[in-house]
């Protein structure tokens, strides 16, 4: 990914002095000269802050409905050094019939103890090598009650806005998610030879 970041860097220079030499030769007004310069000034900026979420930081989307626990990491919140702490889970999305659907993903939660209890818990199943599924009661949501430090999509994290930008932020305090052993995957009817 580095070496993306540094040719999508590269692209930009060549496209600036390229745009800066052709605005020296070009006939056009001095308005429209400075324009296409500041439109790709600020370009610079937007792509950089766009390429960090493609970098792999966590997401902080809802979880799927149905998914398997590949990893969790709980991150306990610090008063010294006002971490409010979060929670890590890497899963994948599962499909009606039990089956992996997606590669899986790195999500962002809010800390909370009863969230923290339940990844732990099956965190521990993981460890001993038990297969774990991961299922998200929406019935019961209580997403507006709740207060966090989410602010559309983002985490803040010691003062600092987490750079995971998506703008469904998952906000649960354990109630919904529940953990259980995976189910062994449906097969389909194999029918007459």
């Amino acid at each position: 990914m580095v070496t993306a970041v540094i040719g999508l860097v590269a692209a930009y220079v060549v496209l600036a002095v390229l745009l800066l030499s052709l605005n020296l030769t070009s006939l056009w007004r001095w308005w429209i000269k400075g324009a296409a310069i500041l439109v790709t000034t600020l370009f610079f900026g937007v792509t950089f802050q766009t390429l960090n979420g493609l970098m792999g930081w966590p997401t902080t989307q809802k979880l799927p409905a149905r998914f398997t626990l590949v990893w969790s990491l709980v991150v306990e919140p610090d008063k010294k050094s006002s971490n409010a702490g979060c929670i890590y889970v890497w899963a994948e999305e599962l499909d009606d019939n039990n089956v992996p659907a997606n590669t899986p993903r790195s999500y962002q939660l809010p800390y909370s103890d009863a969230l923290a209890r339940k990844i732990a818990g099956a965190q521990e199943k993981r460890d001993r090598g038990v297969e774990v599924m991961g299922r998200i009661d929406d019935a019961g949501s209580r997403q507006e009650e709740l207060k966090t430090d989410i602010k559309i999509g983002r985490i803040e994290r010691n003062g600092e806005e987490n750079a995971a930008t998506d703008t469904v932020p998952f906000m649960d305090d354990g109630t919904r998610l529940s953990f259980e052993e995976l189910p062994p995957v449906i097969l389909p009817d194999k029918g007459p030879i």
